[in-house]
């Protein structure tokens, strides 16, 4: 018996509705024994247990399972992929989606310009920004339900995936207007510790850079409050609630009076924003223009040299 896109697409309906063969019959407009005989029939076939078991009922995904449901993903969009390709021309006609995973630093300071100049050119291709931690969106890269990341870089890249520098982080101190910090030539990490910290969860790189810095001198700042959106941080700091180490794109275009730049450079170190794509993703004509307008710095032969370079790698 060879696989079938029902078996695949199968798999996938039953993480997505909760392990629940009900609504995934449901969703695939089949039968509770029919989802049942499907899932079977694939693992005989594949010789794995893909999901664990309690009874009668699916509770989840087997380790082995994790990587099918994975695989199952890319063989889907890859044949997504090739029944779009007559659409993959540039011109204000053509249709498609770019899904891309980011955070909301990004989406919020970065994205935004670009968005208007890419729909402007493809205005019936739509952009679907999915927000999440680095770690997120480097496995929904390469799982395939998203095309490009756009985020810093989690400690242990998946493989299977390449990154290009997009561009550097720079972060600042931000406090409210009139804050004693302000009249200071250069900040110290002690006269810091003496303030209340509103600082960005640590699961992004700019929350851990907060904490990495004061371990890395042996002292601990008084935390007030962890927020997972700098637009909540700014909010706090702004009241005068605590103080926060940001990002500069996140304030370098701020027209809010009662938040102010302190430079720390010195002490809170850059990072770097990387663009990411699954080695062996084929890019549209569209989603490459859309990669160039993020990434101005690369010409475009550079850039195709650059995304050909890593697929020729991902091959060998």
């Amino acid at each position: 018996m060879a696989l079938t896109f029902q078996q695949l697409n199968c798999i996938r309906q039953v993480v997505v509705n909760g392990f629940s063969v009900s609504r995934t019959a449901e969703a695939l407009f089949s039968t509770q024994p029919g989802v049942s005989k499907m899932i079977r029939a694939l693992e005989e076939e594949l010789g794995i247990d893909i999901f664990v078991r309690r009874g009668n009922r699916l509770i989840g995904l087997t380790d082995v399972g994790k990587e099918a449901y994975a695989l199952a993903g890319r063989v889907l969009q890859d044949a997504k992929s090739l029944q779009q390709l007559k659409s993959s021309n540039s011109g204000p006609e053509v249709e498609g989606i770019i899904r891309v995973g980011t955070t909301h630093l990004h989406a919020r300071y970065r994205l935004l310009s670009v968005t208007e100049r890419f729909l402007k050119i493809y205005p019936r291709v739509q952009l679907e920004y999915s927000v999440g931690t680095p770690p997120e969106i480097y496995l929904g890269v390469r799982d395939g339900t998203m095309d490009i990341g756009l985020s810093t870089l989690p400690q242990a890249t998946p493989s299977g995936i390449f990154a290009i520098k997009a561009y550097d982080l720079e972060r600042c101190l931000v406090v409210p207007a009139g804050h004693p910090l302000l009249a200071l030539g250069s900040v110290t990490i002690e006269e810091l510790t003496q303030w209340p910290w509103i600082v960005h969860d640590d699961r992004f790189t700019s929350g851990a850079v907060v904490q990495r810095t004061f371990q890395m001198y042996g002292m601990q700042p008084h935390i007030v409050m962890r927020a997972m959106d700098v637009d909540v941080v700014k909010a706090y700091v702004a009241r005068g609630i605590g103080i926060a180490v940001l990002p500069k794109m996140a304030v370098e275009h701020e027209s809010d009076e009662t938040l102010r730049k302190i430079n720390v450079d010195h002490l809170f170190p850059s990072s770097a924003a990387m663009l990411t794509l699954r080695a062996d993703h084929v890019l549209k004509t569209f989603a490459f223009d859309f990669i160039q307008m993020l990434l101005p710095h690369f010409t475009p032969e550079a850039l195709k040299a650059e995304l050909a370079r890593a697929q020729q790698n991902h091959a060998l």
